[in-house]
């Protein structure tokens, strides 16, 4: 995914949309101050400006208004996405929120802003629960990829080869340099789309029992067929 080209074409979106209403739109920008987060301030906020003059100016398609970016950091966490996102809210600061991207992140602020109509737009949310739009998230966009697509491919595949069982193998804690906990919310996602495969369920302390189960449980009951995700 190249950040360069999909932000100006989203922000002229966005900023067009806004641009009916006021004079004056202001980005408020969530993201982690982290590094090694894909999605970090200091890796999306050169990106923004290129896109801002892309968008604004003589040059651009929005030659009339005045656009404003705060960031803040998220630390791809629960409670301080929210707070950054009630920070901006009191102070009047926002008019469109970008991020937050982490998934733990993103949920309350998704939330709030049905209450406070404020759109929001975010390359992250990956959770199949991000997928409510009717009732919970009715104002948050995802542009990027997310895990339904990724359920409809497995179910698809799984439909297509006539697969009964599957069992599911992971890490709740694996890939968390990416997001948190992403592993386990891949598997959240698959559990709750197989629903038309039996599915069984193991705890493994250690490499060892894996391995055991292999041999003893899963080579025998499921035909050596299984999803790995770690």
């Amino acid at each position: 995914m190249d950040i360069r080209r999909i932000l100006p074409v989203l922000m002229m979106q966005v900023l067009c949309v806004c641009a009916k209403q006021i004079k004056s739109i202001t980005i408020g920008t969530i993201l982690p101050e982290d590094n090694s987060r894909l999605f970090s301030i200091n890796r999306v906020e050169p990106a923004m400006a290129i896109a801002l003059e892309k968008v604004v100016g003589e040059l651009g398609i929005i030659t009339d208004r005045n656009i404003t970016i705060h960031f803040a950091d998220s630390k791809c966490n629960v409670a301080d996405g929210i707070n950054e996102a009630i920070n901006f809210f009191v102070k009047k600061e926002v008019d469109v929120f970008f991020g937050p991207c982490c998934d733990y992140a993103a949920a309350p602020v998704g939330r709030q802003i049905h209450y406070w109509n404020i759109a929001m737009v975010t390359p992250g949310a990956m959770a199949r629960d991000f997928a409510e739009k009717q009732h919970m998230f009715n104002l948050m966009t995802r542009v990027g990829p997310n895990m339904n697509s990724l359920i409809n491919f497995v179910t698809t595949i799984f439909k297509t080869f006539h697969w009964n069982k599957v069992n599911l193998l992971y890490d709740p804690d694996g890939q968390s340099h990416i997001v948190n906990k992403y592993c386990h919310i891949a598997i959240d996602g698959l559990h709750y789309g197989l629903t038309l495969q039996q599915q069984h369920y193991f705890k493994f302390d250690n490499i060892n029992m894996i391995l055991q189960s292999f041999t003893e449980n899963i080579g025998k009951e499921t035909a050596g067929m299984y999803i790995l995700v770690h």
